[in-house]
């Protein structure tokens, strides 16, 4: 298992991303840098965003990666876990990321948050054991036009993308999913396709189909 602190080397700068021990840190740190999950070396050679919203930002290893690959980008990382924002603000540190201390649900409000599968890693969950403060979809990114989308919430996905003017106002969306408590990957399809987006890859995991990675691009935005 990799173990923190872990190093990130991009366009001949070399940061360290700072952890704790727990399983979910070496998890998030393998699947967005050592295998690219969310295709952003590829990425990077054809786009320059300017907004960026990474909702699940867990310890900030795909916001930091984004802050040196778009070093001009506003980033937006939405993690309530206080086990992971713990390092997520050191890794935001002396950057353009903002971190934000709450959840994105499908209104504003308060809501329980599941810890109890990983320290660093949760879900909204009507048996969770944390109350954390919730924002709405309209409120992510201070209601501005996005260039890139990132969601990694543990299923909390449908919930947000049920309102679409989150996709409406985004133009390139990277997610990971999750198909918990009977939900579908057709399900999902529906929800980005009837936000006005088109569904570039579908990538389930090896040995486990209930998860895997989704890119989609808005409609009328030149395909990346």
């Amino acid at each position: 298992m990799l173990r923190p602190p872990f190093w990130l080397a991009v366009n001949g700068q070399t940061c360290r991303i700072v952890a704790g021990s727990e399983k979910g840190s070496g998890t998030c740190y393998s699947e967005v840098i050592v295998e690219d999950c969310y295709g952003m070396f590829d990425y990077s050679k054809r786009a320059k965003p300017q907004v960026i919203v990474d909702i699940g930002a867990n310890i900030g290893v795909f916001s930091k990666l984004c802050s040196m690959l778009f070093p001009n980008a506003q980033i937006y990382a939405y993690e309530p876990n206080p086990a992971a924002l713990e390092w997520l603000e050191q890794n935001a540190s002396d950057t353009k990321i903002t971190v934000l201390p709450v959840a994105v649900g499908d209104e504003r409000g308060t809501a329980k948050f599941d810890t109890s599968f990983d320290s660093t890693l949760g879900r909204i969950s009507k048996s969770g054991d944390l109350e954390v403060t919730c924002i709405a979809p309209s409120d992510v990114a201070d209601a501005r036009q996005i260039d890139l989308l990132k969601i990694d919430c543990e299923g909390g996905e449908f919930e947000i993308l049920k309102d679409l003017s989150l996709l409406a106002r985004t133009r390139d969306f990277c997610l990971e999913y999750h198909l918990f408590e009977g939900k579908s990957i057709e399900e999902l399809s529906s929800l980005i396709e009837d936000a006005g987006h088109r569904i570039q890859s579908i990538t389930p995991n090896l040995g486990n189909d209930q998860c895997g990675f989704l890119r989609s691009t808005r409609w009328g935005a030149r395909l990346r």
